[in-house]
């Protein structure tokens, strides 16, 4: 794998090098991280089974639409590849460090910003992607209760079945998610789609985001996120607001929203996590409110 690398990067570089620093990173619990030093400069590399080059391709597709938009700032991609036996992703290398209250304001307004770019017609993505480690679905969808409905709380619980955790009728839970949004039509936004504190840190150019489950989906998505990480800074919300205040009806929204990741949690790791998912179901669908 470090060799395919190496080919890849000597392109990127006037003069020969070589692999100066490899250092292995903790907290890869889904997919291995390296520091490397090549050539004088840093990079950051993810890798795993050679199987899983979609994933890392797709990755690599969504940090490039998330630069498009110029409005946040994401590692900078150099290279997406495999050998016989590993796929990798090589990216620009950005020591984290946890958003202070001046820049955690700063990419509220940022990713404010980014919700209002563009002029996409339709809900959902031109590929599939992942949240975390679980299949994310994004046919195209005119309109969002459907879309959200279906192919984010429908399709978590039907994930679920499958693994054998049942939280109720999934047609009947489905029916009545998509009812109580079915008067709300929002324009669609490109979403981070997973922001939360483990995905967004502070760099040498301020606030920037990273580990996207991108889509076009409704902007609250991504703001109803911030309540479940306490340790996430409140400020990120004051940004946003102070550039595109959220609409009246988002507080009753909300914890539909928080649902898709709850689920997904509790489908990932079990434990508590199912009793929150359980409850957080049975606050939402006894709650008659429109």
């Amino acid at each position: 794998m470090w060799q395919a690398i190496s080919n890849l990067l000597r392109d990127l570089h006037t003069e020969a090098a070589e692999i100066e620093l490899r250092n292995e990173l903790p907290g890869g619990e889904i997919h291995a991280a390296w520091h490397l030093r090549y050539g004088g400069r840093d990079y950051f590399v993810k890798c795993d089974e050679r199987e899983l080059l979609p994933i890392f391709t797709a990755e690599a597709d969504q940090l490039e639409l998330l630069s498009r938009s110029k409005t946040v700032n994401v590692p900078q991609v150099f290279a997406v590849g495999s050998d016989r036996d590993y796929s990798f992703l090589v990216m620009e290398y950005l020591p984290p460090r946890p958003l202070d209250a001046h820049n955690a304001f700063l990419l509220g307004q940022q990713i404010a910003r980014l919700h209002q770019w563009s002029d996409q017609p339709q809900f959902g993505l031109d590929f599939d992607n992942d949240l975390s480690t679980t299949p994310q679905p994004n046919a195209w969808q005119r309109r969002w209760s459907t879309f959200f409905a279906e192919q984010r709380i429908g399709w978590q619980l039907e994930l679920a079945a499958e693994k054998g955790l049942h939280f109720g009728d999934i047609d009947h839970l489905v029916d009545i998610v998509q009812q109580r949004l079915s008067s709300h039509q929002p324009q669609p936004s490109l979403l981070h789609g997973d922001l939360w504190s483990g995905n967004c840190a502070l760099g040498p150019n301020g606030p920037y985001i990273f580990d996207p489950a991108c889509y076009w989906g409704d902007r609250e998505c991504d703001l109803a996120m911030l309540p479940l990480h306490p340790e996430q800074p409140p400020q990120i919300y004051d940004g946003y607001q102070s550039v595109s205040p959220l609409p009246s009806g988002f507080l009753e929204r909300q914890p539909i929203y928080q649902l898709y990741t709850l689920l997904n949690r509790a489908i990932l790791f079990g434990g508590q996590h199912l009793v929150t998912a359980q409850k957080a179901l049975d606050e939402v669908f006894m709650d008659k409110a429109p």
